[in-house]
């Protein structure tokens, strides 16, 4: 009995040692936050890692909008990864990465502000359109915790910090049009405006039409749908759609035709 008390001691003393020796403030797993020109074709997330020391294990799931970017690829790695290994790729075209890695039990240490890995993806969005960097756990099965394991085999406190991707609106004073054939703005007045603002536009065939006003930053404010015969049109937008003076876009698309008229709001 004695000599068991003394063995379970000396365990004791040793994982106490142990934790010690491995104590941690914080680990920091943080995605960068980009801004991209309207004409951009693809773009690269790097997760990066700081405070990253004798690590042994490590889970979570980067999100992201997938309909504004869209997964192409991995690689850039800052440990020994392994595309196949590490990787699940099963949601990815809902906008979900699943990471999953162990190490042996010494533990890796890395230098801060290196980058775990990238994500490399094809930008799909419209101008003025934006997607978040998410690091998130997935509850449905099969389940996957956000969580990094140090040697002491305790979770390790943990800062995740988001990031984002704004596709940057056309800034041309002049209105752009994908496709001028078949819709167009002629002309947008008063701009700048203070009560309503008209645009007319021309539309080639007759249907619905998306409507959008997006702010500087890419946040859509405003959106509604309208139905318009072929020809020449107006849409009237009235200035409560604009929620404070600033620099708006007029954004309006049916199918793959869409136009950008900048504008500007004041008081």
């Amino acid at each position: 009995m004695k000599q068991t008390i003394q063995v379970l001691l000396c365990w004791a003393v040793t994982f106490l040692c142990l934790a010690q020796g491995n104590a941690q403030t914080l680990t920091r797993i943080s995605a960068n936050k980009d801004t991209l020109p309207s004409g951009a074709k693809t773009y690269v997330a790097n997760v990066k890692v700081a405070g990253f020391k004798k690590i042994i294990g490590a889970s979570f799931a980067v999100a992201w909008d997938s309909a504004v970017i869209s997964f192409d690829s991995i690689g850039n790695f800052g440990i020994p990864l392994s595309k196949n290994d590490h990787f699940g790729y099963i949601n990815t075209k809902n906008g979900v990465l699943r990471f999953l890695w162990q190490e042996g039990i010494s533990g890796l240490s890395v230098k801060d502000n290196t980058t775990l890995f990238s994500i490399y993806f094809k930008v799909i969005g419209k101008p003025g359109a934006k997607s978040p960097i998410s690091f998130v756990s997935i509850a449905a099965s099969p389940t996957l915790e956000r969580e990094i394991i140090d040697t002491t085999f305790s979770t390790v406190n943990t800062q995740y910090t988001d990031g984002i991707v704004v596709i940057k609106p056309q800034t041309s004073a002049a209105v752009f049009a994908s496709d001028p054939n078949k819709l167009r703005v002629n002309k947008a007045y008063p701009n700048p405006f203070n009560t309503n603002l008209t645009l007319e536009f021309t539309l080639r065939d007759a249907g619905r039409m998306n409507i959008e006003v997006v702010d500087v930053l890419g946040k859509i404010v405003h959106t509604e749908k309208r139905s318009y015969l072929a020809g020449k049109q107006e849409l009237l937008l009235p200035k409560s759609v604009f929620p404070s003076p600033g620099n708006y876009f007029v954004r309006m698309y049916q199918g793959t035709s869409f136009t950008l008229q900048p504008v500007i709001f004041m008081q």
